[in-house]
């Protein structure tokens, strides 16, 4: 999944965001997004839920 989301990320349009859906905390994932100037929210719906939005500010 996280090559995925990189991926879709690389062909965001502006001012767009990225939901994911996931099983969990993506921690390694999550340095690769700051890297890339992007900023997230997480919200965790309960165990084995997890959404996430991608966006550039």
């Amino acid at each position: 999944p996280m090559l995925a989301i990189l991926e879709a990320l690389d062909h965001l349009p502006n001012e767009t965001a990225l939901y994911v859906y996931h099983k969990r905390i993506p921690v390694f994932l999550l340095p690769e997004l700051a890297q890339k100037g992007f900023e997230y929210r997480i919200k965790e719906i309960n165990e084995g839920e997890v959404h996430l939005l991608i966006f550039k500010n």
